[in-house]
C-alpha cells in the first residue's frame, strides 16, 4: 500500500459492511502523476495538493471561449484554474466576457475578443520580476490560433525563458464536428499544421486514431493525457433491490450522447414489465425537443424527467442519492468516485454501453473501440436491478478505483511536455495563417460574397 494525492479526510467508506481507505490503495490503482512530492502544501476543495518548488517559475494560459456554459470542459479549466491558485502559481483563464465572475475571478480573465497582445501586456504585469515558464493550453481548435499568436508574443518578451503550446483534443471529432460545415474542417486541417502536428495532445487512443484518419497521417507518437478530475469523498449509500430504482444521466442532450434517446423506450419496457424505474435527466441541448417528443410517444411522462443544466458545485451532492448512473464523460467519472455504480454509455449507440465504468478501457469515457466489448443498455439496467446488495456495492468500489486512476495534480505540465515550438520563417507564415483563421470565424466580406452567391443560386436554380 502507499499513499495517493487525496482528500485530508481519511474517514472510511462505509458501504454496510464493505470499507475503503482513499488514503489506501493498490499499486496497480496509483494514479499517474500522483507520487509525493516535494513543496509547499494547499488546499483544493478541501483536498491536499503539493506543489513542486520548481512550478512556482510557471505561468499558465487556458484558453476555452465557452466558459459561460456549463459542461466537461469548463469544468477541467475550473479545476485547473483552482488548483493551480492553490499552489500560488500564476494562472489565467481566456474566455468570454459573459463568463461568471464567481467562476474566473476579473483578476485572472483574459477576454477571449481582445488581442493576444493585450493578454500578454496584463500577464507580463502581473509576473515581472522573474523569468517565468509559460504553459498555454488551447481546449478548443477555436482557442488553438489565438494561443499560437500569444506564443509566438512570449517568445519574443524576455521575462519568458520559454513559452509552450498545446492544443488538447477531448473529442473524437473536435477538428471535423457534425454541426460544423466542410469548409470549417479544411480550416482545422491547416490549422493543425501551422500550429504544428506534434503539440496535437489527445485524451485518448480514439481521438487519436480518428484525427490521424481525418489528417491522412499517423500521428502514433503523439502523447496520450487522459482527462483529469478532482479526488472526491465517496458519500453514496447502497440501497435494497426492492425498492424503486432511481436512474440518473449529467450531461448535455446532443446527438452524439445517444444514450439519452434509448431512455424512453427502455423506460417503457422495464414499466411494461412491472419493474419500477424512473430516470432523472440533468441536462440541456439542441436535441432537447427530440427528446421531448420520445417521452411523449412512448407514455413516460411520468418516469422521466428534465432538470436542467446542473451546477458543478452541487453534483456530488444531487447525484450521490440516486441508485444508478447513466453517461459518459467526467460526469461518469465524477459519479463513480462518488460510490455511484456507473454505466459508461458509447458515443452514437443509443443502446450501446461499455459496461459498468471499471471494465472500460483506461482513458475512454464513452469513446467506440472495435477491441472492446459492447454491451446493451437495457440488458445492464435489468442484471443491475437483480443485483444483490452485496454485488451493489461491489460496482461501487470498483468504479472508486478505476475513476480515481484519473487524479492527477500535474495535467498542464503532461499536456506541454512534448510541445516543440516553431521557429523562423516557418512560424511567420504559421502566425499569417491564424489571423488568416481567426478573420474567418468573423463577418467578413467573403462570407457575405458567399451567402450572396448561395442565395442567387437558389433563385437561379431552385429545388
Amino acid at each position: 500500500m502507499r499513499s495517493v494525492w487525496c482528500p485530508l479526510n481519511t474517514s472510511l467508506y462505509n458501504t454496510g459492511g464493505t470499507s475503503i481507505r482513499h488514503r489506501e490503495l493498490e499499486d496497480d490503482d496509483q494514479p499517474h502523476g500522483a507520487a509525493t512530492r516535494s513543496g509547499s502544501v494547499g488546499q483544493v476543495g478541501g483536498y491536499e495538493t503539493r506543489a513542486c518548488v520548481s512550478c512556482r517559475t510557471r505561468v499558465s494560459v487556458l484558453i476555452y471561449e465557452s466558459m459561460d456554459r456549463p459542461g466537461g470542459i469548463p469544468s477541467i479549466v475550473l479545476r485547473e484554474m483552482a488548483l493551480a491558485r492553490s499552489r500560488k502559481d500564476t494562472v489565467f483563464v481566456v474566455c468570454r466576457g459573459s463568463t461568471p465572475l464567481s467562476d474566473v475571478p476579473a483578476t485572472i480573465r483574459l477576454d477571449f475578443h481582445d488581442s493576444p497582445k493585450r493578454w500578454l501586456d496584463r500577464i507580463v504585469s502581473q509576473v515581472a520580476g522573474e523569468t517565468r515558464k509559460l504553459d498555454i493550453v488551447a481546449f478548443s481548435p477555436e482557442a488553438a490560433p489565438v494561443g499560437f499568436l500569444l506564443q509566438g508574443l512570449a517568445m519574443a518578451n524576455p521575462v519568458f525563458e520559454s513559452a509552450s503550446l498545446s492544443l488538447t483534443v477531448l473529442h473524437p471529432r473536435d477538428l471535423m464536428r457534425e454541426t460544423e460545415s466542410r469548409h470549417v474542417h479544411l480550416l482545422n486541417r491547416f490549422l493543425a499544421h501551422a500550429i504544428g502536428l506534434q503539440n496535437l495532445v489527445f485524451m485518448n487512443e480514439q481521438c487519436r486514431a480518428t484525427h490521424s484518419t481525418f489528417l491522412g497521417l499517423d500521428l502514433s507518437a503523439n502523447s496520450i493525457v487522459p482527462a483529469p478530475i478532482d479526488e472526491r469523498v465517496p458519500r453514496w449509500k447502497c440501497s435494497s433491490n426492492s425498492g424503486r430504482l432511481r436512474i440518473v444521466s449529467v450531461g448535455r442532450i446532443v446527438k452524439f450522447k445517444a444514450y439519452n434517446f434509448a431512455f424512453p423506450s427502455i423506460l417503457a419496457k422495464l414499466v411494461a414489465e412491472g419493474r419500477d424505474v424512473t430516470c432523472d435527466i440533468f441536462g440541456y441541448g439542441r436535441e432537447e425537443p427530440r427528446l421531448a417528443e420520445l417521452v411523449r410517444v412512448h407514455g413516460v411522462s411520468d418516469r422521466l424527467r428534465f432538470h436542467g443544466a446542473i451546477a458543478l458545485n452541487q453534483f456530488d451532492e444531487i447525484v450521490s442519492e440516486y441508485d444508478l448512473f447513466v453517461g459518459m464523460g467526467t460526469a461518469a467519472l465524477q459519479a463513480a468516485q462518488l460510490g455511484v455504480p456507473t454505466i459508461l454509455a458509447l458515443v452514437d449507440d443509443e443502446h450501446g454501453a461499455h459496461g459498468f465504468i471499471d471494465s472500460a478501457p483506461f482513458g475512454n469515457l464513452g469513446e467506440q473501440d472495435k477491441s472492446a466489448d459492447r454491451h446493451d443498455l437495457k440488458k445492464l439496467i435489468e442484471w443491475y436491478l437483480g443485483a444483490s446488495t452485496e454485488e451493489r456495492k461491489q460496482l461501487s468500489l470498483a468504479g472508486i478505483r478505476y475513476a480515481n486512476r484519473y487524479v492527477v495534480d500535474d495535467y498542464v505540465e503532461r499536456l506541454t511536455k512534448e510541445s516543440v515550438p516553431r521557429k523562423g520563417v516557418s512560424r511567420q507564415v504559421a502566425s499569417l495563417y491564424c489571423r488568416f483563421y481567426l478573420w474567418m470565424t468573423k463577418d467578413n466580406w467573403l462570407r457575405r460574397c458567399v451567402q450572396v452567391a448561395k442565395r442567387v443560386q437558389k433563385k437561379v436554380y431552385p429545388k
